[in-house]
């Protein structure tokens, strides 16, 4: 039988935008689970709870940011023998455009499942002529639907990322072991990729926080380790160029500027230690 249940993850939201975004999804999935990581003096996700009033919302926490990949394993291992059939990963400031999900989720309902490994909504509005679902290389966490069975046979995700490339690890990971990813042109999904802002020098500046510049950095050279042949010169070149050179260059035009310095640093040595797992020292 075909069913769905929902895990999206919430840090410090906004609560008008994140009861608008789950609302695009909730009336159409069977089960919902909020991963509440703001810590338990601060969180206000009762308040959720109460407006959304519907008996298929659960919350789960621990009182503290546990980030995502852990949360994530967690609560599919304890729904895994209640008869959901897949699961939807959601970011709390993504939504679905009207009329989308309903969609999605019957496109999902009637591909066969056996060898995918994930389903992705356009995140990135990519186009392909006369497709309406094709093969890719990766998609996003948030939006993406695993059939659970596959889910569970890679083992879910990697906890030793605790974030950033959970879903970039997972997909390859799955290529590697012969499943497919397949993306739905037509499922415009709307997410919000940080918050960039024009500074008044006139540069673009994305103050990503220490700790997620240490992570996003020290994870994605991982994977440039890890899955060599999915990342090539030209690629990493820019890469290094404009996430690493140049944001580097103008860090100090963000707050907390001698941190995230300190947090590039740590995570370019961590990757030529090869050390992974959690390192919180850079959240204040």
């Amino acid at each position: 039988m075909f069913s769905i249940v929902g895990i999206v993850s919430s840090y410090y939201p906004d609560l008008d935008d994140f009861l608008k975004n789950i609302n695009s999804y909730l009336p159409w999935i069977d089960k919902l689970i909020i991963w509440e990581n703001t810590p338990r003096k601060d969180s206000n996700v009762h308040t959720i709870v109460e407006q959304l009033n519907s008996d298929k919302v659960e919350v789960r926490t621990s009182g503290k940011n546990e980030y995502l990949a852990g949360p994530l394993n967690e609560c599919i291992s304890s729904v895994k023998d209640q008869g959901f059939s897949h699961v939807l990963t959601m970011d709390q400031d993504s939504s679905f455009a009207p009329g989308h999900f309903e969609h999605y989720r019957a496109l999902v309902e009637n591909y066969p499942s056996k060898n995918v490994a994930a389903f992705g909504p356009n995140s990135q509005y990519r186009t392909q002529q006369n497709v309406e679902i094709g093969e890719v290389e990766n998609i996003f966490l948030s939006g993406a639907i695993y059939p659970m069975e596959n889910l569970i046979s890679l083992n879910g995700f990697d906890e030793e990322l605790a974030i950033d490339c959970i879903d970039t690890d997972y997909c390859y990971r799955a290529s590697e072991n012969n499943y497919k990813i397949m993306l739905m042109y037509g499922v415009l999904l709307n997410h919000q990729i940080g918050y960039r802002y024009k500074h008044w020098s006139g540069l673009i500046i994305a103050p990503y926080s220490a700790q997620r510049t240490y992570y996003f950095l020290r994870n994605t050279f991982w994977m440039w380790k890890k899955y060599p042949k999915y990342f090539d010169r030209p690629y990493k070149m820019s890469f290094i160029r404009y996430k690493l050179v140049y944001r580097s260059l103008k860090i100090f035009l963000e707050k907390d500027s001698i941190r995230k310095l300190r947090a590039i640093s740590c995570a370019l040595w961590h990757f030529k230690t090869k050390r992974l797992g959690r390192f919180d020292k850079f959240s204040k």
